[in-house]
């Protein structure tokens, strides 16, 4: 689990890549607070391929923005 706002993109980043990976499931908690990165979680999202490990999950908690990217819901 990561609570983004400053400086959390590029751990969150590691954490989704490792979790593909290995099987983990993660949690963004607060995406709301990173509006900023949310067009690079939106490229992450839409670049999700079948090699994936299939016990991977990620989950996200966000306050409503109309800045977050509609194709990640």
């Amino acid at each position: 689990m990561i609570s983004l706002g400053q400086g959390q993109a590029k751990k969150a980043e590691t954490m989704i890549s490792q979790g593909m990976s290995r099987g983990e499931w993660i949690l963004l908690a607060n995406c709301h607070l990173s509006v900023s990165w949310l067009p690079k979680l939106e490229s992450i999202v839409e670049n999700l391929t079948e090699q994936i490990n299939p016990d991977f999950r990620l989950w996200m908690t966000s306050m409503p923005t109309e800045k977050f990217p509609v194709s990640v819901l």
